[in-house]
């Protein structure tokens, strides 16, 4: 039989809150959203497994790698004057990711985001708009899955994809 290719498909949702610094509408107050990655890998049919990927080894390595940090997570784009607001607060009062009682996270550095795991406060290049998150979290993971298309929902009014 002829060597097949498909694509495996998983998604994976986690809550955020976020603003648009720069926006003049009233996303540039601080909100939050459920949002939804979908994942699409591309790859020839394991004729073992019958996979193009397995779906759960895509959620394991697309959750350690970059959806933790985001889940629970507040995003702010690089500048914003919340940050040091926010990461004051959270000193003053104790406020961190304390390992006893959350998953203890490690610290992502990337050109396009940052973050300071111990209060659980993602710093992106970019805006945090769907396009840009589905941008960010592409080049995070191409590396770890062979990813083809990649699609994020912050709403049921806010989407994007990208084809790689």
């Amino acid at each position: 039989m002829k060597n097949r290719t498909a694509r495996s498909i998983m998604t994976v949702d986690f809550q955020y809150a976020h603003r648009f610094m720069n926006w003049k509408r009233e996303a540039k107050h601080l909100h939050g959203h459920s949002g939804l990655l979908t994942v699409e890998l591309e790859n020839s049919v394991d004729s073992e497994t019958g996979f193009a990927f397995p779906c759960k080894e895509a959620q394991k390595i697309a959750w350690k790698e970059i959806v933790d940090h985001f889940h629970h997570a507040t995003l702010l784009q690089e500048g914003d004057p919340l940050i040091e607001a926010i990461v004051g607060v959270y000193k003053q009062h104790g406020i961190i990711n304390d390992p006893k009682h959350c998953v203890p996270l490690q610290k992502i550095e990337h050109p396009l985001v940052w973050s300071y795991p111990e209060y659980r406060i993602v710093i992106t290049k970019k805006v945090s708009t769907c396009e840009n998150i589905c941008e960010m979290f592409y080049e995070i993971l191409k590396d770890k899955m062979p990813i083809k298309k990649i699609s994020f929902r912050s709403s049921l009014m806010n989407a994007a994809s990208m084809e790689f």
